[in-house]
């Protein structure tokens, strides 16, 4: 059996193909299609999703949400580096319960593990599998979507998360790649589409060409800080402003998770609804507070930041949407299409045949109006068949099936320090939007002894961009050739070769499997015992 998995900022969402080739959604425990990215530990064992999510109104301590930000950073900063000589080490995500140190990727494994206790369940009430199943000896194969965005490294820490919940991954594929072949399969006519991929915590622009059936990858960019939680914040920071001006006396620390909610329910209701109504029960004070989706036309007081009584919700997004715009029409810029008589130009709005809408932020208003604003074309808010909470989940599922139906593209260009005219630069040797699995070889003249160092950024600066792996060579001064590979998935290997030998640099992660102690991630996320 094998499941496509969106593991998603705020929710997560499984799915399978059937026997008649159809994705299909996996429900939670809850009867929901969609389980939400939290977690709980009450000090013996891990909640997980709603009852996770729930627990928030009554306790603030030991619950992580919003960990898929963080992936990447290390759990600590590593006994190699006092003090540090990669000035990112300090920047860690520990998320520590009973004196374990959990990255990212360990929360995430934790979320996993619910997922495939969820899917065994599920199968074998199909009958495609044994009741006397264990899912603990199963490793279930899955394909695990990542933002178009992440780089290597994010990347390396997914697949760890797979592996340390029990799962064999199998792919790791763009969330908007894998909403396109979930829309591509009910349009089976070529069209070139820009996926909008506006998430709980990250965005995405993919624009890809459908042919045939076919998806392939022409340029993705994005932003991994830019998503609904920002939207929410937003909210929550005219709530928290408002009250204090109201009552003289500010919320406190522990009631944060119940304005957050209130902050969400908010933003939901304004997707709806052009005005809605928060009240705030506090020992502080009471406060009713009605908030609105856009300002009337010709009303710019929904700009008045420290005005208590007015919030408009689109006027205060400009922001976030001018962001979303940039992004878009950098896409667009960096691809290119074909004019009569020869040569290329670079893409423009009127080029795509559709605008896809994906992630559950895309219900707001405000983002079709921008996109069709900006396009001069209509934007479809609902397709048949295509769902936005589950479209990312089901198009993993389908990519299992019909990988080979897919060419995606490097998300950020990846090379080796040189050393040219006296200063250091990075040689790009996979420039971002490289078609994947991709493979380049380069001859390099070096001195004896030479070290090779991998770099990831679209900077030629090396302190501009991100250390991926470095290794000491053993050669003699001369020619060594480097061989530079990046899976389907994205994932790198560097080969340098010489006459003294061949060394094999593997992009991995490693230091960020184990704590202090050296107990391997995957024992202590298997040893958890966590709830349906």
């Amino acid at each position: 059996m094998r499941v496509g998995i969106d593991l998603g900022t705020t929710y997560c969402c499984m799915a399978y193909v059937d026997d008649q080739g159809q994705a299909v959604v996996i429900p939670s425990s809850d009867g929901e299609p969609t389980t939400p990215s939290v977690v709980w530990f009450d000090g013996r064992q891990a909640w997980v999703g709603k009852k996770a999510n729930d627990r928030k109104l009554m306790s603030s301590t030991n619950i992580f949400e919003f960990v898929k930000r963080e992936m990447g950073k290390p759990v600590e900063i590593p006994p190699t580096l006092y003090p540090p000589d990669d000035p990112s080490a300090l920047n860690t995500a520990p998320y520590e319960v009973d004196g374990f140190k959990y990255g990212a990727a360990g929360i995430s494994a934790i979320l996993l593990r619910k997922l495939k206790k969820e899917a065994i369940r599920h199968f074998k009430r199909l009958g495609k599998l044994d009741s006397e199943v264990d899912e603990k000896n199963l490793d279930l194969d899955a394909v695990i979507t990542v933002p178009a965005y992440f780089g290597d490294i994010e990347r390396q820490q997914t697949r760890l998360a797979g592996y340390a919940a029990g799962l064999n991954v199998t792919g790791i594929i763009n969330e908007p790649t894998a909403a396109a072949l979930s829309y591509g399969g009910g349009n089976p006519q070529d069209q070139r589409v820009l996926v909008f991929d506006l998430g709980g915590g990250t965005f995405d622009v993919t624009i890809l060409e459908m042919r045939g059936g076919e998806a392939v990858v022409v340029t993705t960019a994005g932003d991994n800080k830019l998503g609904g939680k920002d939207w929410d914040e937003l909210i929550e920071g005219h709530l928290y402003h408002a009250f204090e001006v109201r009552t003289g006396r500010s919320i406190p620390d522990h009631r944060g998770f119940e304005v957050q909610q209130q902050a969400l329910q908010a933003k939901l209701a304004l997707s709806e609804e052009e005005r809605t109504t928060v009240f705030l029960t506090m020992e502080e004070g009471e406060v009713e507070l009605t908030l609105h989706r856009s300002a009337p036309p010709g009303d710019d007081l929904g700009l008045e930041m420290d005005d208590a009584s007015l919030f408009y919700l689109e006027e205060r997004s400009w922001e976030l949407m001018n962001r979303c715009r940039v992004i878009c029409e950098s896409a667009l810029a960096k691809s290119q299409v074909a004019v009569p008589g020869g040569g290329t130009r670079p893409l423009e709005w009127r080029d795509l045949d559709e605008i896809i809408l994906a992630g559950g932020s895309c219900r707001m208003p405000m983002v079709a109006r921008m996109l069709e604003r900006v396009s001069g074309r209509r934007v479809r808010r609902h397709i048949d068949g295509f769902d936005l909470d589950t479209a990312i989940a089901m198009g993993a599922a389908l990519y299992g099936q019909h990988r080979k139906r897919v060419v995606d593209v490097l998300s950020h260009s990846v090379g080796i320090k040189v050393k040219q005219d006296n200063r250091y630069r990075v040689d790009h040797l996979l420039p971002k939007d490289t078609p994947l699995p991709a493979r380049v070889s380069r001859t390099y003249r070096a001195g004896s002894g030479a070290e090779l160092e991998v770099y990831q950024g679209e900077q030629e600066d090396p302190e501009l961009c991100i250390p991926r792996g470095r290794v000491d060579l053993t050669n003699r001064e001369g020619e060594v050739e480097i061989v530079m590979e990046a899976d389907a998935d994205g994932i790198l290997k560097v080969t340098a070769e010489h006459p003294q030998g061949r060394q094999v640099l593997e992009i991995k992660n490693d230091l960020y499997m184990y704590d202090e102690r050296a107990i391997p991630l995957r024992n202590r996320v298997q040893s958890l015992h966590i709830n349906l």
